[in-house]
């Protein structure tokens, strides 16, 4: 079992914890699993596999799953065009350049000709979206299992919860109509064309289940509280104290942003001393 946080209730916002607090001023979007391990000192794959955890713990990854077939039966079909090979025929336009080099490489035989041919392809945005967030709820068992009992303990996860949201994704992973669609998130563009495309009721499991992956210890901050040892806990409270007197002074809430250095908060960068590996850097630098 982690020991048991002890918090300074008198610096935190109202009856937030101060990791709480500090973690509700996180820039919207920004890395979880980076920031949870820079917060925490946790190493980083262990904070990938927290954050696996919890996603897939949500009541959002089984409804996606769930709802997942009435998806798939409605994919979206895009057009392109592919080269094929053919023999005593033309399909589509002749690609000459290639063309010459297929007969250079078949001794001159003059019936081959290569073609563009317009295929239907499946692998859209929108299907690769889907493609990639079964294949990563496929893999939160695992990651259940990389994490030690204390931890687990700490996280109240539920073990039969996962494991089911694991199966289904396993055998939403196989489904045909997936076959050929890369596991592949989309760029930040397709991202918010496919976001704005809210009328399209077959997206909405997959942008609830998106809502709460860019974001998993926003509600449960009792996760948060079970993640937090007491002497991190205080770190969180000094941390706290010094960025709310800036506040104070400046009328603006800090945003919390993730750094390879450090998490910097305000005028403030934090570094974990577990995270600290031989650096001369202190807990808590002034940066201006």
């Amino acid at each position: 079992m982690l020991p048991e946080p002890e918090f300074n209730d008198g610096i935190a916002l109202g009856s937030a914890r101060p990791t709480a607090s500090v973690w509700s001023r996180r820039v919207p979007g920004s890395d979880s699993a980076l920031c949870i391990s820079a917060l925490l000192g946790l190493p980083g794959d262990q904070a990938e596999d927290i954050v696996s955890v919890t996603v897939a713990g949500s009541d959002s990854a089984w409804d996606f799953l769930v709802q997942l077939d009435q998806s798939l039966s409605s994919m979206k079909v895009s057009s392109e065009h592919v080269t094929q090979r053919c023999v005593n025929s033309v399909r589509g336009s002749v690609l000459w350049s290639e063309t010459i080099t297929a007969r250079a490489s078949a001794l001159g035989n003059e019936d081959i000709f290569v073609c563009s041919v317009p295929s239907r392809s499946f692998d859209t945005p929108a299907n690769r979206w889907l493609a990639a967030t079964v294949l990563s709820l496929s893999a939160a068992e695992s990651a259940l299992l990389r994490l030690s009992p204390d931890i687990i303990d700490a996280m109240s996860a539920n073990s039969e919860h996962i494991a089911r949201v694991t199966d289904l994704a396993s055998r939403r992973r196989s489904d045909k109509r997936l076959a050929g669609v890369r596991a592949e998130l989309p760029t930040v563009r397709e991202r918010w064309r496919l976001q704005r495309n809210r009328r399209s009721s077959q997206l909405a499991p997959l942008l609830a289940l998106e809502e709460f992956s860019l974001d998993p210890f926003a509600q449960p901050s009792k996760l948060l509280d079970g993640l937090t040892d007491s002497t991190t806990a205080q770190y969180h409270s000094e941390l706290l104290r010094l960025v709310m007197e800036e506040e104070a002074e400046t009328g603006q809430i800090q945003e919390l942003r993730y750094t390879a250095t450090g998490l910097e908060l305000g005028k403030w960068r934090f570094l974990h001393p577990n995270l600290n590996t031989g650096s001369s850097q202190q807990m808590f630098q002034r940066m201006r």
